[in-house]
């Protein structure tokens, strides 16, 4: 597939996610909690791009969603980048694709993300994170960012189009 097509289909789905979550998903609460499924599409294309493209993608989606915290900038960039990188080494190394490895992947991207954020925030001086909702909410959005998953990973696949490692019928 043309490198520049995949570029686009990465920036659309980064859009697409980011509206969805600040324009929509803001007024849809499950377990008390908004979703962060930019976390999630992070982690989808880190699976299906690798680690290194999937800390890219961290570092970019985690900046665009820095701009609109009153927190450090950098924190989610930061979160979002180990959770590209760890997501990409992990299934490109270890994981078979099945029905289920994209809802684990993004249960487990939210909660890695949400405990780097509040740990390092704690580090930087941010008191506020050091609260006990902190840690009620983390694995809460992670069980409803797991369920979301279902529905970003294939989105993402069609915006990105066939994976790196697949060969098409057509060639040899």
């Amino acid at each position: 597939m043309n490198p520049l097509r995949r570029r686009a289909g990465m920036v659309t789905l980064l859009l697409v996610v980011w509206l969805a979550e600040t324009a929509f998903l803001l007024y849809v609460r499950l377990f008390g909690v908004v979703p962060d499924i930019v976390v999630v599409a992070v982690a989808a294309v880190a699976a299906r791009e690798g680690a290194e493209v999937g800390a890219a993608f961290g570092f970019a989606a985690g900046v665009i969603v820095d701009l609109f915290l009153e927190v450090p900038l950098g924190l989610s960039a930061l979160s979002y980048t180990i959770v590209g990188y760890g997501i990409g080494t992990l299934h490109t190394g270890l994981m078979r694709a099945t029905w289920w490895t994209g809802p684990l992947l993004g249960g487990a991207a939210s909660l890695t993300a949400g405990l780097v954020f509040v740990l390092v925030g704690i580090i930087l001086g941010q008191e506020h994170l050091l609260a006990v909702r902190s840690f009620v909410v983390i694995p809460s959005r992670a069980v409803y960012d797991a369920l979301l998953a279902f529905l970003i990973f294939p989105v993402a696949g069609r915006l990105l189009g066939p994976a790196a490692d697949e060969l098409s019928p057509y060639q040899s």
